[in-house]
């Protein structure tokens, strides 16, 4: 009966097959008649949201609809997923608090099912709540409850990674206090300041009452501390209540510092840093071996003193990370960044700043005071558009005669491929040829030995940019093609020359990076190659080339580049030694 029982089952991929025409109330009872049936019942259901091994990699697209059988609810199903490498939760789709607060509870189940959680991603947008509705003070502690006991679940589970972005739903309930602080610095300072004066006026004042609060919290031991929410901030009162509302915020465990591994900070809105998140934020970074922070500050308050306490906080929670990434800003913050960075974080050895940081008209980078960051003496890697490079190497030569730091063995160009004509082309190599010739002249021989000049592209169509420029090589080919073929008379006039890099010192290494939207083993099988080609005939002496495959399909992993692959590269760059993909 036994042996009967074993070949009638059928294989898994039949299995598969059929229970892609059950409904989710069937999928949910077929994961629960036994442990094969509930390994395959919830691999059903996570194939609809192509979830292919869910302890590896884990997008899950949270369902506005709670009956909805999404990822997260087949996950809850699952009694063979025990850990989770990387998960993403998005509630994009969660349109009300009430859902949101659902999906939050499911959430934290999940977690304290795992017995690890490594990468956690988390996308909150305030769009979700827009119905018009009230929040009142019941709404708000229900769900910073639910916000709290997810996060710290997240922490107990050994999270190494976190990021958050939107966690904007709650921000119009706060607003920073009107200090005494302020009105007696102004008095001591003798400001007549108007609200909307400009920031130049406003810190030094900021200095003085900070002064002040220092002073009086020394004197009043049962005062908040100076750069607490409670101190800064208070919730706005309601037009019919006579009653100032109680204060709700979210707190970390009280074994915190026992439990957390977090070493990687990844904030994509500035919301984290402000009420009711930022009273488990800022705990959680100080407490943590936090070594690298990301940071965005395009929703960074209008407010003067507001940013500014942003800015203090985040100085004094984590002055010695070592990576710093700045995805965003909003536009005239930059110039008072760069001193920012400079002067608050002693030990950076990785800075990366998105090109798109230094918005056209308010962020001129030549106007930027770069005398602090050029001094960090730590620096091995640094990142960002040609025109900062430089700015970067010119003061860092004006403050050190030695020229560039000798820990430096990166420098890597970001840029982004809009445009694949010849003029764009040729535009590209010349920002190229510019950076190239800088860093010759400020680093001297034995220095620039092991340093590297990286060229990062992204494009907004690879395939494209691609198309069009092996069209533009077909056109310069055919081009020179014909004038080889004709005598002086009849060949035709000459063409501008070929948009290639050629540089006059054989140091740096360059290296180019390649940003695609094919996975590691589409490239391994050279899906790609005529296309790479094209980019990599512009760099004839190139000597390295990665090839970046989407997170969710890399998975974080790198691999070499087939000898298949580099043979046939060389080509068109004859001395390349290196390749990967990851």
């Amino acid at each position: 009966m036994v042996e009967a029982q074993r070949t009638f089952w059928c294989s898994d991929e039949l299995a598969l097959q059929t229970l892609t025409w059950l409904p989710p109330t069937s999928l949910r009872n077929c994961a629960q008649v036994s442990r094969s049936f509930n390994r395959i019942a919830v691999q059903s259901a996570l194939d609809e949201h192509r979830i292919w091994n869910p302890q590896q990699s884990a997008n899950l697209q949270l369902a506005g609809n709670p009956r909805d059988l999404d990822g997260l609810s087949a996950l809850l199903l699952s009694i063979h997923v025990k850990s989770l490498t990387y998960v993403n939760f998005d509630l994009m789709k969660v349109v009300s608090l009430p859902l949101a607060v659902k999906s939050l509870q499911k959430m934290q189940r999940l977690v304290e099912r795992m017995s690890s959680v490594r990468t956690v991603y988390m996308h909150w947008p305030s769009e979700a709540y827009s119905n018009g509705r009230a929040l009142n003070d019941k709404d708000l502690a229900m769900a910073c409850k639910c916000v709290e006991d997810f996060l710290n679940t997240i922490i107990t589970r050994g999270c190494t990674l976190l990021q958050v972005s939107g966690f904007n739903a709650f921000a119009s309930k706060y607003k920073l206090k009107k200090h005494p602080a302020i009105a007696i610095a102004m008095v001591a300072e003798g400001f007549a300041i108007e609200p909307k004066a400009p920031a130049t006026e406003w810190l030094p004042l900021w200095g003085s009452a900070r002064d002040y609060l220092t002073a009086r919290q020394a004197r009043a031991t049962s005062d908040y501390p100076v750069l607490s929410d409670e101190a800064n901030y208070e919730r706005k009162s309601s037009r019919i209540s006579f009653y100032a509302p109680t204060w709700v915020s979210i707190t970390p465990s009280p074994k915190l510092s026992e439990l957390t591994k977090l070493t990687s900070f990844h904030a994509y809105s500035t919301n984290i840093f402000r009420p009711p998140f930022s009273q488990w934020t800022f705990p959680l970074l100080k407490e943590s071996p936090i070594n690298f922070v990301t940071l965005c500050f395009k929703d960074l308050p209008d407010d003067e003193l507001e940013s500014k306490l942003i800015l203090d906080r985040l100085a004094d929670a984590v002055p010695n990370i070592t990576s710093m990434y700045f995805d965003g800003a909003r536009p005239g913050l930059m110039k008072d960044a760069v001193v920012w960075l400079g002067r608050s974080f002693l030990q950076l050895k990785t800075l990366k700043i998105e090109p798109e940081c230094f918005s056209a008209g308010s962020d001129n980078i030549d106007d930027l005071d770069l005398q602090a960051l050029a001094s960090l003496p730590h620096i091995r890697t640094l990142t960002s558009s040609s025109q900062f490079l430089g700015a970067y190497i010119s003061a860092r030569r004006k403050s050190n005669a030695d020229g560039l730091p000798r820990n430096l063995v990166d420098m890597i160009m970001r840029y982004t491929w809009t445009s694949s004509t010849l003029s764009a082309a040729s535009s590209f190599v010349q920002d190229l040829e510019q950076l190239h010739n800088a860093i010759v002249e400020a680093c001297p021989e034995p220095v620039a030995r092991g340093f590297a000049l990286r060229i990062n592209l992204r494009f907004n169509s690879f395939s494209d940019r691609a198309e069009g420029l092996e069209r533009l090589w077909n056109r310069l080919d055919s081009l020179r093609l014909l004038r080889l073929a004709c005598d002086e008379e009849t060949a035709p006039p000459e063409f501008e020359a070929p948009p290639c890099f050629h540089p006059s010192e054989s140091r740096p290494r360059l290296s180019l990076e390649l940003h695609l939207t094919f996975t590691p083993d589409e490239i391994q099988r050279g899906d790609v190659d005529r296309e790479v080609m094209a980019f990599c005939r512009m760099l004839p002496t190139l000597k390295q080339i990665m090839l970046r495959s989407p997170p969710a399909d890399s998975y974080g992993h790198s691999q070499s580049l087939k000898e298949e692959r580099l043979r046939k590269f060389r080509i068109v760059c004859p001395e390349l030694d290196y390749g990967c993909v990851y």
